[in-house]
C-alpha cells in the first residue's frame, strides 16, 4: 500500500504568494520581460541575418548576378507600387481637370469637366458659412460637360434642402477616382487651371 505523506512536512513549501505582488512592481517586472524578449528577439535576427549574409558570400558569382537582378526586380516593383498607392486615392485639384464656376447672384455653382475621362458617380460636399455640409450627387459628367448644383440639389445629413441664400465657403468634389478640393474658405482653387 502506498504511503501517503503528511502535510506537515517541513521540507515542503509552496511556491504560491501570500499576497500579490503590489501594481507598480508587477508593471515594472512586466516591463522587463518585455525588454528582455525584445532583446532576445533582435538577437536572434541579427544572428540569421548574419548568417545569411556569409551564405550569400560563399555562392558563386553567377548566383550573385541572378540575386541582384532579382533584387533590382522587386525594388523597382515595390517602388512602383508604393508611388502608385501613395497618390492612392487622393488627387490633386488639377488632375481632375475641375474649373469651378461659383454663381454667386444665386447661391449655386457650375463645375466644368475639363478633363479627357468622364467623372463616374460624383459627389459634390458644399460646406456654408456655419461650416454645415450639403451634399449633390450625379451620377456621370462627360469629358467637356458641365455640371450645375444649385440650392434646391443640396441636402444636408437629414434631408433638408439648402436655403435659397446659402453662402459657400467650400467645395469638394469626390468621384471614384479620388478626391479634390475646389474651393476652400472661399478661395477658388482651380483658377490657376
Amino acid at each position: 500500500m502506498p504511503r501517503v505523506s503528511q502535510t506537515n512536512n517541513p521540507r515542503v513549501m509552496s511556491a504560491a504568494r501570500a499576497a500579490p505582488l503590489p501594481k507598480e512592481q508587477q508593471q515594472e517586472a512586466l516591463s522587463q520581460k518585455l525588454k528582455a524578449e525584445s532583446a532576445n528577439v533582435a538577437l536572434n535576427a541579427l544572428s540569421i541575418v548574419k548568417e545569411k549574409v556569409e551564405e550569400f558570400r560563399e555562392q558563386d558569382s553567377f548566383f550573385k548576378y541572378k540575386a541582384f537582378i532579382v533584387a533590382g526586380w522587386v525594388f523597382l516593383s515595390l517602388s512602383t507600387f508604393g508611388v502608385t498607392c501613395a497618390r492612392g486615392s487622393v488627387k490633386e485639384t488639377g488632375d481632375f481637370g475641375a474649373k469651378l464656376v461659383p454663381v454667386t447672384s444665386r447661391a449655386s455653382l457650375t463645375i466644368m469637366n475639363k478633363s479627357e475621362d468622364a467623372w463616374e458617380k460624383v459627389h459634390i460636399v458644399v460646406t456654408d458659412s456655419q461650416r454645415v455640409e450639403w451634399n449633390a450627387f450625379v451620377p456621370r459628367v462627360e469629358p467637356g460637360r458641365d455640371i450645375t448644383i444649385t440650392p434646391k440639389q443640396l441636402l444636408n445629413a437629414s434631408g433638408q434642402a439648402a436655403p435659397s441664400d446659402l453662402r459657400i465657403v467650400g467645395v469638394e468634389m469626390r468621384t471614384e477616382d479620388g478626391n479634390a478640393v475646389l474651393l476652400e474658405n472661399g478661395k477658388n482653387l482651380t483658377d490657376a487651371q
